[in-house]
């Protein structure tokens, strides 16, 4: 098994840079067909949606859900199994219903964009 420590990586789970480097070291694992691959969040209590939308969900989106599945997920809190739930669960509508995907970014990339003072 191989096991990746978020500690290692960083202090937080939270950060879209974060989870880019987490899933930087897990495509090669991947790629390879590592039998058991291993996240370990021992130490991290601080989570947001950008990692795991950087991470799992752009993986789950390139190499499948049931890919995704297979990895090990270790000492991950309430609050952080909550967030990466519900990350995977984005990832799953986008992948259903690309038309609408389209059609949100099109009304993003329209929308006004706030000027500060």
């Amino acid at each position: 098994m191989t096991t990746i420590t978020i500690s290692n990586i960083s202090k937080e789970a939270a950060s879209k840079t974060k989870g880019i480097l987490l899933k930087e070291q897990l495509i090669p694992l991947i790629e390879q067909h590592e039998a058991e691959i291993c996240v370990d969040f021992s130490g991290i209590s601080r989570f947001a949606s950008p990692f795991f939308n950087n991470s799992f969900a752009a993986l789950a989106l390139i190499y499948g859900f049931q890919t995704i599945d297979n990895i090990k997920i270790s000492n991950l809190s309430e609050v952080g199994r909550d967030t990466y739930q519900t990350s995977i669960a984005n990832a799953k509508i986008i992948s259903e219903n690309q038309t609408q995907i389209n059609e949100i970014n099109q009304i993003i990339d329209t929308a006004p964009k706030k000027v500060l003072p």
